[in-house]
């Protein structure tokens, strides 16, 4: 494409040439603005993109989206041949007419072979970091912003480690572990690498979250309580009371069994219900379901035997332990019930008066329990007073009622104590991303997976009667009822529930509410409700937190000075200790890219068709409107603007822009134009705003890639 006034070139394909163009005429280019890097030889299509993020989340294997890539090709090819041959088979006149053969695969019908796995990984690094886009900020911010919004008032929040997350990172890192924070809705509010397990290693990471302005727990649950608590109440001041975890409590005598035994299962779901019991009435509701058939989608109905041995297995847990309120026992009961379980499940007994019940192994002869088992049951006795829950029932819960289309009709309920969130959490969290994957690749992998992690239980949350000012109603748009009752909020959720499956309501079925938003404000622009009133606003501010590798790189939890509490106390910390509602310095990475202030932007000729939203001032769009990426400076006669742009998807495909979109510079041109030196790459652009030193270059550049060795090779042999 080429500018109406100063004749300067410019590739039609362009990420910021695209976004300077209206959206009805930017769409029709099948490629997202983010994956249409100029320094690329092919761009991947829209749908290949959408499907790689999702695949590359939980895989990380490019060598399999470039398989996949070129399966569709020779597919293609293949279906291409049977219609040609089938064609001219069914046209056929005579026997002795001669048809011209198709085309070769290689060479003629592919002339362009689709990119290996290295560079899909390169590309959907820097497609993660970069901010071409219509919303104006990238894919790595927007989720690490996501995760600094997270609230907790008046609640319940998880903290706890794991360890398989940290297989995705390089060893040279340092990192032994990762330390996390869940809400009590299950919503990951930080999720850091440390060194070690020590609390100084994550104070500063503690520090930052308690300095949230909507932060303020009241009780916290832990893996290790009482241990760290005067940690905790000095982290705190004194506000939040510590409790120990179910899930921990009951693992540290689970993890000294013989697994391999007969009796193992009943002996786990013996301690299961020695510690927690369901709600009476939300029991019988439940067993009255079973046994109606409500539940089964073959009408089965189940009978009393058949529940009786289904409650102790895992798939009725992960079945219907959703409609059952848990409620956790009393520390004395809790004591008592260890002691008879115990003498449940032991082959020897030491007293008469507490005779042994269990049984050896009849295949191995071993017993069930080892000789950890009893000095783990004593340690839990002594911990149970830590156990309890210190809010009533009815606030542990949220309460989402059935879908007006289900057969079942029950209630569901949704725990608020965070804990088995937070564990689904790491179940998730080690399959993010791959083993030994870079710095910057691992990082967007775990912020996009964590983020989504985040949506999705909003958006099941959603579901729960709540009584907000705003509810939709059938026709999808907003209606404002200043004081509603339970009741409307109650009719107009059914209402709107009325309209999905329900087994598709829970799906979560947006990723990215920035684009939503972009979306509601160009409906709002021509008088429309928006289509999206429920979208989420992303943080504008960074408010300084980092994440994963970046806590390592960034803050370097090695190197800070702590105190006789283990607290941090470099200049951040201080600052932010001094009043917690005052801003403090953000720390910046070296790679941290600060976007420069673009000195010339670029219009198009019909200004009253372009969305005005991407002229606008302020940076995100002074950063969609700066051309980036102009490797062509030279003065022109010819207005020849529209030449065909090959992209990749499956096949080969050619496309052009719609005629009178042209640029133009806005200023009029002059005789002695002064023009900056065209930039290789993104680290070059950034460098020739400051010019301080050499200049940088990206690993794929190609200046840097032609640039000759320093280091001579070694000679092997003579």
């Amino acid at each position: 494409m080429v500018c109406g006034s100063c004749k300067r070139k410019f590739d039609s394909n362009d990420d910021a040439v695209l976004l300077t163009l209206p959206h009805f005429a930017a769409e029709n280019y099948p490629v997202e603005t983010k994956y249409a890097l100029p320094n690329r030889k092919s761009h991947l299509e829209r749908t290949a993109t959408e499907v790689f993020d999702s695949l590359i989340l939980t895989y990380g294997n490019g060598e399999l989206c470039s398989r996949l890539l070129y399966n569709a090709i020779n597919r293609q090819y293949v279906q291409s041949l049977k219609k040609y041959y089938s064609y001219l088979h069914y046209h056929r006149r005579s026997p002795y007419d001669v048809f011209q053969p198709f085309l070769l695969k290689d060479g003629e019908y592919i002339r362009q072979f689709p990119p290996l796995g290295d560079t899909i990984r390169d590309m959907y690094d820097e497609a993660a970091s970069s901010s071409m886009n219509a919303w104006g900020i990238s894919d790595h911010d927007r989720n690490a912003r996501e995760i600094q919004s997270l609230e907790c008032k008046g609640g319940i929040f998880a903290q706890d480690h794991t360890f398989s997350t940290v297989k995705n990172c390089y060893d040279a890192l340092g990192a032994k572990a990762v330390w996390d924070v869940a809400t009590g809705s299950g919503e990951i509010a930080c999720a850091i690498l440390v060194p070690t397990t020590q609390g100084r290693h994550f104070s500063h990471a503690a520090r930052a979250l308690f300095a949230r302005e909507s932060f303020a727990p009241k009780v916290m649950c832990s893996d290790t309580w009482p241990h760290l608590s005067d940690f905790w109440s000095v982290m705190s001041e004194g506000t939040i009371e510590g409790r120990l975890g179910l899930f921990h409590h009951q693992k540290r005598i689970v993890s000294t069994l013989k697994k391999k035994h007969i009796d193992h299962l009943d002996a786990v779901a013996g301690l299961l219900s020695a510690l927690c019991c369901y709600e009476p009435n939300d029991c019988d509701r439940l067993l009255q379901k079973l046994k109606d058939g409500s539940l089964s989608s073959k009408g089965k109905q189940y009978t009393a035997s058949e529940i009786q041995d289904m409650k102790s297995t895992r798939t009725f847990r992960e079945r219907y332990a959703k409609y059952l309120r848990k409620q956790l026992r009393p520390p004395e009961v809790i004591r008592q019930n260890l002691d008879v379980w115990f003498n449940r499940w032991k082959v020897t007994a030491s007293s008469p008066d507490r005779p042994a019940l269990g049984r050896l192994d009849p295949i191995h002869q071993c017993p069930l329990f080892t000789s950890e088992t009893r000095e783990a049951v004593e340690n839990c006795k002594l911990k149970a007073e830590f156990v309890p829950d210190t809010l009533p029932l009815e606030q542990m819960h949220d309460v989402i009622l059935p879908n007006p289309n289900s057969k079942h009709q029950l209630t569901e309920c949704l725990s608020l104590r965070g804990e088995s969130k937070l564990e689904a959490f790491h179940d998730r969290a080690g399959n993010f991303a791959n083993t030994g994957m870079r710095n910057s690749l691992a990082d967007n992998l775990n912020l996009m997976g964590t983020a989504r992690f985040n949506l999705a239980i909003r958006h099941k949350r959603s579901l729960a009667i709540k009584n907000t000012p705003e509810i939709e109603n059938p026709t999808n748009e907003q209606v404002i009822v200043e004081n509603p009752t339970k009741e409307q909020a109650v009719a107009a959720l059914m209402e709107a529930r009325k309209r999905i499956p329900a087994g598709w309501e829970k799906v979560l079925p947006y990723f990215n509410h920035s684009e939503l938003q972009c979306v509601n404000r160009l409906a709002q622009k021509i008088l429309l409700p928006p289509p999206f009133p429920n979208a989420e606003p992303v943080p504008q501010e960074d408010n300084g937190e980092r994440f994963f590798s970046k806590y390592v790189t960034v803050v370097r939890p090695l190197t800070n000075r702590y105190d006789e509490n283990e607290m941090c106390i470099c200049q951040t910390c201080l600052t932010r200790n001094k009043d917690k509602h005052a801003s403090f310095p953000i720390v910046r990475d070296k790679d941290d890219v600060v976007e420069p202030t673009p000195t010339k932007t670029f219009d198009i000729a019909n200004v009253a068709a372009v969305d005005t939203d991407r002229h606008q001032a302020g940076p995100p769009h002074q950063r969609c409107t700066q051309i980036t990426s102009n490797r062509n400076n030279s003065i022109i006669t010819n207005t020849t603007m529209y030449q065909p742009v090959q992209f990749m998807a499956g096949a080969m495909s050619h496309f052009q822009l719609p005629w009178g979109a042209q640029l133009f510079c806005p200023m009029p041109p002059t005789t002695n134009c002064f023009y900056p030196p065209a930039p290789c790459c993104h680290k070059c652009s950034v460098w020739l705003t400051k010019r301080v030193g050499r200049p940088p270059h990206d690993d794929h550049c190609q200046v840097r890639m032609n640039k000759p060795s320093k280091h001579k090779p070694k000679q092997i042999g003579r």
